[in-house]
This record gives structure tokens, C-alpha cells and sequence, in this order.
């Protein structure tokens, strides 16, 4: 909890940092460094995970600077749900016809990357668990890139999902996925769920979204300004 008697002047400290008053470096208040040091602790240490309910997690959300940091946390709070663990394996395919690329990039050298964007080669999900789409599915219905859902039922081919309300239910196929990313040497083609664990988020996927109770991981420089103020804001 930022430390502020009200909500006018944390409005009036969250201006002056979208206006850079308080300059290049933004100090927090002293109540914002607990004593321990971790995340998921902070932020579920109240929830029993052995009968924990959809509704008790989908208000709170740990926000990281990179994806690295935020799939490591999500899997971790995987493993306190209760519930058997589905592990659903990417097909990953270089997008060259060259011999020579196929070599140079085996699939599982793929197999080994996460580009922003993408889920992972190796998606773990359990009933009851919440969600983050990667793609817009059908955006008339509601499922759009960002759309947060439930896990209710994992099949081989299909997950079977509600939206966070709980008011309606879908059907999540696996899709071909091509990172949008343009500093890598090659392109590569991913079979998978378009969808990630929502634990955990970066900030610029928080965009947005709205939460009850949230907890910051700044252990890493944010990659600017901007990323910042969305982050506290």
C-alpha cells in the first residue's frame, strides 16, 4: 500500500511523476519495501490455496518489467493450486525453406524461446486457474488479446474457459503463432493455446486491467518513464 491520507494527494504525487516533476528518479514511500522480499508472499500470503476460488484471485495481480520474471512467478503460484497439472507441448517450425536455417536453428533451440507475445513451449494450466489471452479470438464475443478468463476444463485439443464474471463460457483452440518481434534472424512458427498463466503480468500487458490489490516487482530498471506511471497508475 502506497502511504497517502487520501486519494487526492496520491492523484496529486501520481501527476507530478506523469510530468516528470520529481525528475529522472522517482522515490516511493518507505511503506512500499516490506521486509520480506517476496512477491508472491505479499500478494496471496491471505488465500488458502488448498480450496481457493477463482473470484479470490482474479482481483490481484503481481506486475513485473520483463516476461521472464512473470512466467517464473506464475508457475510458481501454479504450484500451489490444488489440482492435478496439465502440460500442454508447442510445436515449434522454422519459417525457411533453406536447409541451412533448419540446421542453425533446431526446433529445440525453439522450443528454448518465449518472445514477448507468445506463450511458452511448455504451457501449465489446472482447473480454476486465471488466464490472459495473447490473441483476439473473436472480438465480437468478447475475446480479445488481453481478455483475462478461467480455466474450467482441459481437453487435448480444446481448454474450455469462462470469462472472469463467470456470466459466459468458451472454447480456446490451439493456433499457429508467429512472434511479432522484428530483432530476431529468422521467423519461426509456434502450435499452442494463444493464452498465458495470469498471476503474474508484465506492465505493459496490465494496461487496461483493473485490480483490487496488486504488488510491483522493481527489482529490474523499468524500460522507461511511461512504463513507469502506467505501473503505479
Amino acid at each position: 500500500m502506497l502511504a497517502f491520507e487520501s486519494e487526492r494527494d496520491f492523484g496529486a504525487w501520481l501527476l507530478d511523476n506523469g510530468e516528470k516533476k520529481s525528475g529522472s528518479t522517482i522515490k516511493l514511500p518507505l511503506q512500499c519495501y516490506p521486509s520480506i522480499q517476496d512477491p508472491i508472499h505479499q500478494l496471496y500470503s491471505d488465500i488458502d490455496f488448498s480450496s481457493v476460488t477463482p473470484q479470490e484471485l482474479k482481483d490481484r495481480a503481481v506486475l513485473t518489467v520483463n516476461n521472464e520474471r512473470s512466467m517464473e512467478i506464475n508457475n510458481k503460484v501454479l504450484e500451489f493450486m490444488p489440482g492435478n497439472e496439465t502440460v500442454y507441448k508447442a510445436v515449434d517450425m522454422i519459417m525457411s525453406e533453406d536447409p541451412q536455417d533448419q540446421l542453425t536453428f533446431p526446433e529445440k533451440f525453439l522450443n528454448s524461446l518465449t518472445p514477448t507475445g507468445l506463450p511458452p513451449y511448455e504451457l501449465k494450466l489446472k482447473i480454476g486457474c486465471i488466464i490472459i489471452l495473447l490473441r483476439n479470438l473473436a472480438p465480437s464475443k468478447g475475446l480479445c488479446n488481453g481478455t483475462r478468463l478461467i480455466i474450467t476444463k482441459l481437453q487435448q485439443n480444446i481448454i474450455q474457459a469462462k470469462s472472469i464474471d463467470g456470466t459466459e463460457t468458451f472454447l480456446i483452440p490451439q493456433i499457429p503463432l508467429i512472434p511479432s518481434q522484428t530483432n530476431m534472424p529468422f521467423k519461426f512458427k509456434r502450435m499452442q493455446f494463444p493464452i498465458r498463466l495470469a498471476f503474474s503480468m508484465t506492465i505493459n500487458k496490465s494496461q487496461d486491467q483493473t485490480f483490487e490489490k496488486i504488488c510491483l516487482v522493481l527489482d529490474e530498471p523499468v524500460f522507461s518513464h511511461g512504463q513507469l506511471y502506467v505501473d503505479l497508475s
